[in-house]
């Protein structure tokens, strides 16, 4: 089992660590470049959205569903882990 829980903090922290650094790299490209895409973005709310529709919610949704079934995966990995382990144990002790 604790290999189990070694793999799950380690493939957290191997997805974690580059996304924090994404979204540094975002904030500081947001900072230096705010005026151009507020231009932008209100561009694309008055020419491509229709009757007011807001497609940021969507993207806060899917983001939301992406981060939630990558947790998932990172379990159920961590699961079948844990089991493999146990019954590789129980084939030992029969010996």
């Amino acid at each position: 089992m604790r290999r189990a829980q070694f793999l799950a903090v380690f493939w957290t922290l191997v997805i974690a660590i580059p996304v924090t650094a994404l979204a540094l790299t975002a904030t500081a490209y947001l900072t230096d470049n705010l005026i151009a895409i507020s231009s932008s973005i209100s561009s694309i709310f008055q020419n491509t959205l229709v009757k007011g529709r807001d497609l940021i919610l969507e993207a806060e949704i899917v983001g939301a569903i992406a981060g939630q079934l990558l947790i998932l995966a990172i379990l159920g990995i961590a699961l079948l882990t844990s089991k493999k382990e146990e019954e590789a144990k129980n084939l030992e002790t029969k010996k």
